[in-house]
């Protein structure tokens, strides 16, 4: 295994909280969960590795690309399914032909809704789109928030199998989760962080 990211010990403060993150590298081919209770920092310091959260301290990342699948939103509002894959490929300066984002929507059984627009589907859809959006990207390291929140057993099963071939094949993946029991029998690297407290979630959902 090779380096693909690095992000030194930062102390970090946000909306009058502060955090002691932990020194944090990941490996290529690694599954690594952030664990911690609501208002501990994990989905900060998630955002902060994704690039998308400023950090205290200099950010390292030794691949090409990097994606991040939200535990809500994280879609263009005003462009179709179909769309919303099609822009992400473009945002991320990649080659993507129709035949290949017909495949990924067959795949994850989007086909019959890839018209539709994001406030016309559910929770669930929209998840799942995020997904798709990734197996697309063929991110060197994915992001990902409360992985498994709100997918069905089929869903989660279909997921799973996607991130085995993912590090299988020179990807990593890092969740952020409250349970220590998401992935376990995948046997991930676990960070698990201290604090916690609800004020936090007014931060995080307004940043």
């Amino acid at each position: 295994m090779s380096m693909l990211l690095q992000l030194p010990q930062q102390h970090f403060k946000v909306g009058g909280q502060s955090f002691d993150f932990p020194e944090i590298q990941i490996e290529r081919q690694e599954l690594v969960g952030l664990i911690g209770q609501t208002g501990s920092g994990k989905s900060i310091l998630l955002r902060q590795l994704a690039g998308l959260m400023d950090s205290t301290k200099s950010l390292q990342f030794f691949g090409k690309q990097r994606a991040f699948i939200f535990s809500r939103g994280g879609t263009f509002q005003h462009h179709s399914i179909r769309e919303n894959l099609h822009m992400a490929a473009l945002f991320a300066k990649q080659t993507t032909s129709s035949t290949d984002i017909d495949a990924v929507l067959k795949d994850w059984n989007l086909t019959g809704v890839q018209d539709k627009y994001p406030p016309q589907l559910s929770a669930q859809a929209l998840k799942i789109t995020q997904i798709a959006r990734a197996v697309l990207l063929k991110p060197d390291l994915l992001f990902v928030e409360k992985p498994l929140m709100g997918l069905s057993v089929h869903q989660a099963d279909q997921f799973i199998d996607w991130i085995q071939h993912h590090i299988k094949h020179g990807g990593s993946l890092v969740y952020s989760e409250e349970s220590t029991r998401v992935f376990h029998p995948l046997n991930p690297r676990k960070i698990m962080l201290g604090g916690g407290n609800d004020n936090l979630r007014t931060v995080m959902h307004n940043h």
